[in-house]
């Protein structure tokens, strides 16, 4: 059960302030003020860590939180990669060949999971079956997370590690959200 006073504890706070942060980073990289960008998108990405510590030392967890800081971060992160996207920071070029299709397939795939995992987890709570994080999930997040910082910062050598974090990321993100479905059919009744 959510109640109202799930909306005030500091975890769920925090998970919120990763989606305000959301206008921030895009404004700041938009107008080139990277390393501000790289910054305030890092302090979200922390957050992402301390909430979820906060909420287990203090016993601050709630079903609000197990939904909120998922979508927090798969918010954040889609919109930071649609932004860079968009001002052309995630071109891959690799000399003698056009690369210019793999920036907007990598955002693709990536949005196309995170909807598949989110469908997962919604049917998941229709059956009664409550679908937590698991550590490919996390660890994805994390990889995502240091991308878009490097990419961010607009310098070499991050930029280029930040490309290569995001194809890895990628990677990730699909053997998850295997996982997940794995994970899904087999909790199923039969």
């Amino acid at each position: 059960m959510i109640r109202r006073s799930d909306f005030y504890l500091i975890p769920n706070i925090m998970s919120v302030s990763r989606i305000i942060a959301i206008p921030i980073v895009s404004t700041l990289a938009y107008f080139e003020w990277n390393l501000w960008a790289a910054f305030v998108f890092a302090i979200a990405g922390l957050s992402d860590y301390v909430d979820g510590w906060v909420a287990r030392r203090y016993g601050y967890e709630s079903k609000l939180g197990m939904l909120l800081d998922p979508l927090a971060d798969k918010i954040i992160v889609l919109s930071v990669m649609v932004m860079l996207l968009f001002l052309g920071r995630l071109e891959i070029q690799i000399e003698g060949w056009d690369m210019r299709w793999l920036a907007p397939l990598l955002v693709i795939v990536t949005v196309g999971r995170e909807i598949a995992v989110t469908g997962l987890r919604s049917m998941a709570s229709s059956e009664g079956i409550m679908m937590p994080a698991d550590q490919g999930g996390k660890i994805k997040t994390w990889i995502q997370f240091f991308a878009m910082i490097f990419v961010l910062i607009y310098q070499e050598p991050w930029l280029g590690i930040g490309r290569i974090l995001l194809i890895v990321s990628v990677i990730a993100a699909l053997w998850s959200g295997i996982r997940y479905l794995i994970w899904f059919v087999r909790k199923l009744p039969e």
